[in-house]
């Protein structure tokens, strides 16, 4: 667990920022690589792009564990898996059991009022709907060996610390003490995934998360970041395109926000929870703000709060299926345009620019069949509305992802980055956290920064 301490201590690195030009390179894409951050054995696991083009990155570095250290590990997640599956035993599944024969009763009955044809399919869904626990108790089975190799063989953290890096390749920045970080024995110091570096667009504001469900506010005065305030959330936060609205999470859930107008850091309100129309299927993927609206948007979900008043408009079916596809709407990505006129969203049937007060469908492209992309993350729109920054990564392994530049009126891809084996970028796969997409571009999309999977950094700066 990340001490408060160690979190302050980390600000120290952050000193003296100085705004410093690079050359611009010529090319025919439309970003250009500047430098790659990152040597063997030293992973970049969470970064910030600040307006000049300065990174700010937490780093660690590793070795692989030895026997010892897995058969310490062996023992500790065996240990805390029995104590899992006694307490899903005792509670998880008979409750599972307790729902799944209700909804056969219910479904028995509602196939008897069917004619014929639809009544031949009874026995076939009571035994599916009664057979959910076992199944249950067969994902237990399944995930065991899967879950207990992963975490075996996570590699040791040797040292680790947070940096700036300036543009003209002058680094600074400090080590953490890794024994209070990650633990006193060398099997426990496995990589910290909890930690994310988020910074707002005019790069005034940093905020370091972590998972004892806080926020650290770190403002920008005279060179230097300076703690601000400490905000209770999680993930996602964000802020508005002009840096005047933040939201930060404020439920296990992930279905209810906190607004903050940044001037003097005043609450302006709690919005949600969210609705969910599907219980149990539908989930919080994405949030977006403007100067007036909060959008969420997930499985079967997409909607908007006011935020003068917190009166909140969803998206209909019909919208849902025509924006998200059918019969499940699965939004992935949320940006509002500058002026907040406009609502671009990445989606599982495709991209949509919709008008965020009606959700009319102002521009729309439907994803072929066999496009071979898809559009799973949304990082970013360009502030002209003309290009939009997308990532996938359905069709590799370990949810590693490839970032693509898709011209929205053109409906193209003009160009990728992480197309590469062993080069690709960062997982985007959510599993039960939430992940924010591995590549961050500045206001003005001048310059650009992804994670690379292999933990490398790569600062690349628009042609």
């Amino acid at each position: 667990m990340v001490r408060k301490r160690i979190l302050l201590m980390l600000l120290a690195v952050l000193a003296g920022l100085a705004p410093l030009g690079i050359a611009l390179p010529i090319g025919d894409v439309l970003f250009v690589k500047v430098v790659e951050i990152g040597c063997e054995g030293v992973y970049a696991r969470k970064a910030a792009l600040l307006p000049k083009g300065e990174v700010i990155y937490f780093w660690e570095q590793t070795r692989p564990p030895n026997d010892e250290e897995k058969r310490l590990r062996a023992l500790w997640f065996d240990e805390q898996w029995e104590a899992f599956r006694k307490r899903a035993e005792q509670k998880g599944i008979p409750e599972i059991e307790r729902k799944s024969q209700a909804i056969a009763k219910e479904l028995e009955v509602e196939l008897a009022k069917q004619p014929p044809v639809i009544r031949s399919l009874q026995p076939f869904f009571s035994a599916a709907t009664r057979g959910l626990p076992m199944l249950m108790r067969q994902a237990l089975k399944m995930a065991f060996p899967i879950a207990r190799q992963h975490f075996i063989n996570q590699p040791v953290v040797l040292s680790a610390g947070l940096k700036i890096r300036h543009p003209d390749g002058r680094e600074e920045g400090i080590q953490v003490d890794v024994e209070k970080l990650y633990g006193e024995e060398t099997w426990m110091r496995i990589p910290a995934e909890e930690i994310n570096l988020r910074t707002s667009p005019d790069g005034r504001f940093l905020a370091l998360e972590t998972s004892e469900e806080f926020i650290v506010l770190f403002e920008f005065r005279e060179n230097a970041f300076s703690p601000l305030a400490q905000v209770r959330g999680q993930s996602p936060i964000g802020w508005s395109h002009d840096s005047r609205f933040m939201f930060v999470t404020r439920s296990p859930k992930r279905d209810t926000f906190a607004v903050y107008k940044m001037d003097g850091l005043s609450e302006v309100g709690s919005f949600g929870p969210v609705q969910r129309p599907v219980k149990g299927f539908s989930d919080i993927r994405t949030v977006a703000i403007s100067n007036e609206l909060l959008a969420v948007g997930g499985g079967n979900i997409l909607c908007v709060y006011r935020l003068a008043d917190g009166s909140v408009k969803q998206a209909d079916r019909r919208t849902l299926g025509r924006i998200g596809g059918a019969p499940d709407s699965v939004i992935n990505g949320l940006v509002f345009s500058p002026d907040g006129r406009k609502l671009y969203v990445a989606s599982a049937r495709g991209f949509f620019v919709i008008d965020p007060h009606t959700f009319a469908v102002l521009e729309e492209y439907i994803l072929p069949a066999k496009a071979g992309f898809s559009f799973d993350k949304l990082a970013d729109v360009s502030p002209d509305g003309r290009y939009a920054a997308v990532l996938y990564g359905r069709e590799r392994l370990y949810g590693w992802a490839t970032l693509f530049f898709w011209d929205i009126r053109g409906k193209r891809v003009i160009q990728k980055i992480g197309t590469e084996q062993g080069k690709m970028l960062d997982t985007i796969s959510k599993g039960f956290r939430f992940i924010y997409p591995p590549a961050n571009l500045t206001k003005d999309w001048l310059f650009l920064l992804v994670t690379r999977q292999d933990g490398v950094l790569e600062l690349y700066r628009r042609r």
